[in-house]
């Protein structure tokens, strides 16, 4: 069968084939079009990443791995703020850290089919994507839908026993200006030079400035919810430290919002560790350079 395939995307190496086709290996124009839809914003990114002989056989959206304090700090939003974009090779898998419209954010990681000792799919519909990684650590990708699960269920099973590993056992990220795997906790690309978001960086704005650690990392929407959160707190300490030593007040109080606005404080500080951890560019202009 023929396919007429934007531009964009029309030199990228797609089995059409799987890619196209559901569950039951039909082909489906839905199907096709879903899978257009999210490979053509990533097109640049394919071009940079796909190694020679690497094909794309399958993209869904999906919501990064989330701790459970992460979940119980941040509520519902947090499966907004955490989307991402999966891209199955014949490979590996490419885990894209994306913005709420799904637009990438110059973040990407792999996970190669040799490190995973096994996967599933569980919770209410199957939409949790769980990896067991042979390095022994558990990861899950939230929000898979029904039909996608199903096609992973055939996916999978043809690529992972017999997939290339890596020295890391588990997901990790690569430069997303020369492609090469990142060190953990080195925020400085060892190959290319690239600068990334730092922790101790995080740390002081979270410390000193009102919601600049979510600033820092760039979710301006949380940084200025958390900026208003804690400059009324600091306030609250402020006015009743001055009625306190005016005798109006009373050490109690002050102390309890004190608390509550270390706390606040405490949990930006999380959160921007864990954001600082996708490898944000400092640079947003650089220009990537194919490394392999």
């Amino acid at each position: 069968m023929n396919f007429v395939i934007q531009p964009e995307i029309s030199d990228l190496p797609i089995n059409k084939k799987i890619c196209f086709s559901n569950h039951k290996n039909k082909y489906e124009e839905k199907v096709r079009k879903n899978q257009l839809k999210v490979l053509k914003n990533f097109a640049p990114l394919f071009k940079q990443f796909l190694e020679p002989e690497e094909e794309i056989l399958y993209s869904l959206k999906a919501c990064s791995p989330v701790s459970l304090l992460e979940q119980f700090t941040t509520g519902w939003i947090l499966y907004y703020i955490k989307r991402c974009i999966l891209v199955f090779t014949n490979k590996r898998i490419l885990h894209f850290p994306t913005k709420i419209n799904y637009s990438h954010k110059n973040s990407v990681a792999q996970v190669l089919y040799g490190d995973v000792e096994n996967f599933k799919l569980s919770g209410l519909g199957g939409r949790i994507f769980e990896l067991k990684y042979k390095s022994g650590k558990k990861e899950k990708f939230y929000y898979i839908k029904s039909k996608e699960r199903k096609k992973l269920k055939i996916i999978l099973p043809l690529f992972v026993k017999n997939g290339t590993s890596s020295e890391i056992k588990q997901r990790h990220h690569l430069c997303p200006r020369c492609a090469v795997p990142l060190p953990q906790d080195e925020f400085s690309c060892l190959n290319c030079r690239l600068e990334f978001k730092n922790a101790i960086q995080a740390l002081k704005l979270s410390i000193f400035f009102p919601g600049g650690g979510y600033f820092y990392t760039r979710h301006p929407v949380l940084g200025v919810g958390d900026a208003i959160t804690e400059t009324v707190l600091f306030v609250a300490v402020v006015v009743g430290l001055v009625e306190v030593f005016k005798g109006l007040g009373q050490w109690p109080a002050v102390i309890m919002i004190s608390v509550v606005l270390l706390l606040e404080k405490l949990i930006t500080i999380y959160h921007a560790k864990h954001f600082i951890n996708e490898y944000i560019p400092v640079d947003k202009s650089f220009t990537p350079i194919r490394s392999h």
